[in-house]
């Protein structure tokens, strides 16, 4: 009768006893474990969004929202106009739907000199950025939505009779694009293949020639070849600069080739700062969690007691620990959470 009796009462007692103390303990250790990785994840999420964010501009077209499109284009070539070769203008305007600042790719011919990669601000000035050539593309960050870009190319050598041929190819769907193409100054037999829809005389009394496109899809090419009869090397208008016409000129544009190289390293030093820092959070975060569930073993008497946030939650004035087992007791325990053993004074 007496062992029963009393193994009843242990576990009445166990049963008691225990629960609460276990079951606040526990409370208290989840509710601080959940604030914590709460704010880990905070802090993670914020510094995806941060590393997402300064990558924007450098991403691909199609990872950043809607595929770029040209609502409006116009395409000029002006042989011998300031320069011996052929002057291409490429002006345009995208789409309202093309989030900005975005990056544009235009194809460029070989032998393209004089390069000038320019975007439109609200006063209509054109404002000189950074540019690369990569793969035969011109590659450069609009932060307008207006774009324009010139260059020049080499005229075959030639007598009297002159024939230029170029290709005008988009990366980008095109709604419309009007081709004009210049008659230089005293040049007779002018003609345009494919066949023009019309010309007019200019305010500067040379005769263009017009060309209309609409629904250019991506990859879309128009070859254009020019033919006519010039007796003379003089060029439609005196050239700004003796310097601009030559390949000496050739320092600005490898000035801006220079400045846009560095912008190729940008991304990576940003993708490598990003992973650092989620390396160390990660490896805080791990820290941090061993550090608040593994127990301290107490150095002066050799007991186990709880580490981190629960110890500190458990400690009191005058802390009391097990006999049996070294877990501390909260100031209301009679018997020890975890294995039972009454307390003593």
């Amino acid at each position: 009768m007496f062992f029963p009796q009393r193994r009843a009462g242990a576990q009445t007692a166990n049963v008691a006893v225990m629960s609460p103390g276990r079951a606040t303990v526990r409370t208290q250790r989840f509710a601080v474990t959940d604030v914590r990785r709460l704010t880990r994840i905070g802090i993670l999420g914020l510094g995806l969004l941060v590393l997402l964010a300064a990558l924007r501009p450098w991403l691909p077209a199609d990872a950043q929202g809607p595929a770029i499109t040209v609502q409006s284009a116009s395409l000029r070539l002006w042989p011998e106009y300031d320069d011996p070769g052929l002057l291409v203008i490429y002006v345009g305007a995208l789409a309202d739907t093309v989030a900005l600042p975005t990056q544009v790719a235009f194809p460029l011919p070989d032998g393209a000199r004089g390069i000038q990669a320019t975007v439109q601000d609200s006063s209509g000035s054109l404002l000189n950025q950074p540019w690369e050539i990569v793969d035969g593309t011109l590659t450069y960050t609009l932060t307008q939505a207006s774009f324009h870009i010139e260059y020049y190319l080499d005229r075959p050598p030639s007598g009297d009779q002159r024939e230029l041929s170029y290709t005008f190819q988009t990366n980008y769907a095109v709604a419309g694009v009007e081709i004009s193409i210049q008659q230089p100054a005293r040049a007779t037999g002018f003609s345009v293949t494919p066949q023009p829809e019309g010309s007019s005389v200019g305010g500067d009394g040379l005769t263009y020639f017009r060309i209309s496109r609409a629904n250019l899809t991506p990859g879309d090419s128009i070859p254009l070849t020019i033919r006519y009869t010039k007796t003379d090397q003089g060029f439609s208008i005196a050239p700004v600069s003796t310097e601009s016409s030559q390949p000496a000129a050739q320092p600005g544009a490898a000035a801006s080739a220079q400045s846009a190289a560095p912008n190729r390293w940008l991304p990576w030093l940003l993708i490598g700062f990003g992973l650092v820092t989620l390396a160390g959070l990660g490896t805080y975060w791990y820290l941090s969690q061993r550090r608040s569930v593994e127990p301290v073993r107490d150095a002066k008497s050799g007991r186990v007691r709880p580490a981190g946030p629960v110890a500190r939650a458990m400690q009191g004035a005058n802390p009391a620990f097990c006999t049996q087992c070294g877990r501390q007791f909260r100031p209301d325990d009679r018997f020890c959470a975890h294995c039972g053993a009454p307390r003593r004074s």
